[in-house]
């Protein structure tokens, strides 16, 4: 206000000797100054209501647009979710999309690039791992997983939590210790986030324990190993992104894999979290109280590799990775049983297991031997062995045992066990007779025709 009067008297000092200037002063502000402020305030409050007006519209035609077409962003590329599946866009189709609904629309057409713009920022703004699936792809993608994968819907959600832990970068001290098989599998996982741009995906899954890590940091996972790699893979083409998007989205509504763990039913805390709950010591224990027995007979002995086997097979009827070094495992069991170096046996032990791997083993070594180009299948074996059984002994449990004690004996497909012959049995005769049989068979039938 100040500096407006100073401006007129300034302007009257200049001129205060030109009677024609005076007067042109005294015109524009007495006749044409009111007119144009008018004029001036008419149209801001113009604009005023006509960028009121389109500010509103635009908000209306972004939320609208945004509702309809579900964009995302991540790693510089364009994601769309049409409420079942996600998948990558070019930016180019996004802006023929937004130019022709904006025309489509006309309402904000005179906004038309601001809008884009605003749009395409917008977007930018909503990562792709900040989305939130629709219930039908999440049960997509639990229906393809459980039980194909997992046994049940639990360990399915546990799983997708840890990949989404993974990509956002959560929980980076836990280890998750899983079978060689199954690291097979999450390795595709990890290719194909690779594709998008994240990195290290299934880093913290493991297939061995190493003393070096705290039990209180282990997790154990497992997943049906009895699906192909080439199933999982064309699983993964399928339902793959939506799985990381929905693996996020679980991560980010449970806070990450150890608090959904922990809320989750008994069975599968008490599975996942066994290392964290134990130490070798009582792991051992519970193996010596579930597995071996003390005798005060001190002929009873049992050989450390018998022990071992035994092990093995505790360890497999809990579903549990291998948790203890075997060293470390000999060492317990010697503060609770006698032990001899020279022969590697335990005194004052026996086992209820001992009795069915026993007659396995003597029928093994009173009957196999080893020979060129033959074959023995495990239906076939388990028949031989029948009259040697003290209790019915399944084709895996005999697969197991062969695998331990004859580690030179070649089996393939878990079915035939290569270069062998048994001596109450032998096969090429037995085949030879049924082809016999059925050459005379043939001939009789012939005969019979004619």
């Amino acid at each position: 206000m100040q500096e407006n009067m100073l401006t007129l008297q300034n302007l009257y000092e200049k001129y205060e000797n030109n009677e024609y200037m005076l007067k042109r002063i005294h015109n524009h502000i007495a006749i044409y100054l009111p007119k144009t402020l008018e004029n001036e305030l008419n149209n801001f409050e113009k604009r005023t209501v006509r960028t009121n007006k389109l500010t509103t519209d635009q908000d209306i035609f972004i939320k609208v647009f945004l509702n309809k077409n579900r964009y995302y962003y991540f790693n510089f590329s364009f994601y769309e979710y049409n409420g079942k599946d996600y998948k990558m866009v070019k930016e180019d189709d996004i802006h023929h999309k937004l130019l022709s609904t904006i025309s489509a629309d006309r309402v904000i057409m005179p906004w038309k690039h601001k809008t884009k713009i605003n749009i395409l920022k917008r977007i930018k703004e909503s990562s792709l791992f900040t989305s939130i699936p629709d219930t039908y792809t999440i049960q997509n993608i639990i229906t393809y997983l459980c039980p194909a994968i997992f046994a049940t819907k639990n360990e399915v959600k546990y799983f997708l939590t840890i990949i989404g832990d993974n990509i956002l970068k959560k929980n980076q001290t836990l280890i998750y210790l899983t079978s060689n098989k199954t690291k097979k599998l999450l390795i595709e996982i990890d290719n194909l986030a690779i594709t998008i741009g994240i990195t290290n995906s299934t880093h913290n899954f493991i297939t061995k324990y190493h003393e070096a890590h705290v039990y209180s940091l282990y997790r154990i996972f497992n997943i049906n190993e009895s699906i192909s790699e080439n199933i999982w893979k064309n699983i993964l083409k399928d339902i793959g992104l939506n799985m990381l998007c929905v693996g996020t989205h679980y991560s980010n509504r449970y806070g990450n894999a150890e608090n959904y763990i922990n809320k989750s039913d008994e069975p599968l805390q008490k599975y996942t979290l066994f290392l964290k709950d134990n130490n070798p010591s009582n792991i051992a224990q519970q193996f010596i109280s579930k597995s071996l027995t003390k005798t005060e007979d001190n002929s009873c002995t049992m050989s450390w590799k018998n022990i071992h086997y035994i092990w093995k097979l505790y360890l497999s009827n809990l579903n549990l990775p291998n948790v203890i070094y075997y060293n470390t495992l000999k060492t317990i069991l010697k503060e609770h049983f006698a032990y001899n170096e020279e022969f590697d046996t335990f005194s004052n032990m026996t086992s209820k297991y001992l009795p069915r791997v026993s007659s396995f083993l003597l029928f093994w070594d009173k009957t196999i031997s080893e020979t060129q180009n033959d074959e023995i299948e495990i239906d076939e074996l388990i028949g031989l062995f029948k009259p040697y059984q003290s209790s019915a002994l399944t084709d895996v449990e005999i697969l197991k045992i062969i695998r331990h004690f004859y580690t030179s004996v070649e089996i393939i497909d878990n079915k035939y066990i290569l270069n062998i012959k048994c001596s109450l049995w032998d096969k090429s005769i037995a085949i030879n007779k049924v082809l016999e049989l059925i050459k005379m068979d043939d001939v009789i039938t012939s005969n019979e025709i004619i």
